[in-house]
């Protein structure tokens, strides 16, 4: 008896905590389902707010730009996660070796993933890829060359370039910790038995960091796929929509375009999309840890 009614006083004590939680983040959720199922384009007030049902998922769907856009983010996250993964690994064991200036190294390699979206964005843009006044025209000029066309052809590979050089730290701050945390008993045995460098990282670190490369990657997927601002600074999602991911795609719909339903939908996919995303990987590392357990 004492037992329930402990568990009834626990549940009416944290019933407005629960409350404000489910407001602040569903309230929003269900008010873009809800704007998703109606036409509202915002320049044109005569046309007013009409409930149209399922029809903006249909425009959608029926779109090419969409699928364009949908593959634009499949490739910036998957080819980002893996360069950031390896260059985090890359960088995790340099760092975690005892050299003189060890920790101004671990600064300046770390200091990327603190700058501000915008910031790089502009840094990027007019200082080091301009090809009229930036590096990029200086040193291409020098060699006598014709600059890189960094923000035309070639734009979706200049994102994935600039997210990969903002969140390797990330990747680094948590895999140099994984390293660190490794017994040094267990290296010392190692090398006692004569394990090469190459056995010693495949067989030895790598097996003891599982974890902390599972946890890197999997924040690392909810960061980039909601990339923005890199993208708002340095490209505008262009040509057309040859650099655009999913959250680049609702802005250029909602203020560009002004169709706040159509938008409201694309943000509603994003979200499906972004969820499906991270269970599948997650369920992935979950079976391939109950695999090696068995």
């Amino acid at each position: 008896m004492r037992d329930t009614l402990k568990r009834r006083r626990s549940t009416l004590l944290s019933l407005p905590a629960i409350l404000v939680v489910a407001v602040v983040t569903q309230a929003p959720i269900l008010a873009t389902i809800a704007l998703s199922l109606v036409r509202w384009i915002v320049v044109r007030p005569d046309m007013g707010i009409t409930f149209i049902g399922l029809d903006n998922y249909a425009e959608i769907f029926s779109s090419r730009d969409f699928y364009e856009v949908v593959l634009n983010t499949a490739l910036i996250t998957v080819v980002s996660l893996a360069a950031c993964t390896v260059l985090g690994i890359l960088f995790g064991l340099m760092l975690n070796q005892d050299f003189p200036g060890v920790n101004v190294v671990r600064t300046l390699v770390i200091s990327p993933f603190f700058v501000m979206d915008a910031v790089a964005g502009i840094v990027w843009r007019t200082i080091m890829l301009n090809s009229s006044f930036g590096w990029n025209g200086y040193f291409a000029s020098l060699l006598g060359v014709r600059p890189f066309d960094f923000f035309g052809v070639h734009s979706l590979l200049t994102i994935i370039i600039l997210i990969v050089w903002q969140w390797t730290p990330f990747f680094v701050l948590i895999i140099l910790a994984g390293f660190q945390n490794i017994p040094p008993e267990v290296m010392d045995s190692a090398r006692v038995d004569g394990t090469g460098w190459l056995k010693e990282l495949l067989f030895i670190r790598l097996p003891v960091i599982v974890n902390h490369i599972e946890v890197a990657v999997l924040l690392g997927l909810i960061f980039v796929l909601k990339v923005f601002g890199i993208i708002f600074v340095t490209t505008r999602g262009g040509p057309g929509y040859s650099s655009a991911n999913l959250p680049f795609f609702v802005y250029k719909t909602a203020f560009l375009g002004w169709d706040v339903g159509r938008a409201a939908a694309v943000a509603v996919v994003t979200v499906v999309i972004t969820l499906l995303a991270i269970l599948a990987l997650f369920r992935w590392f979950r079976r391939r840890s109950f695999m090696e357990e068995r």
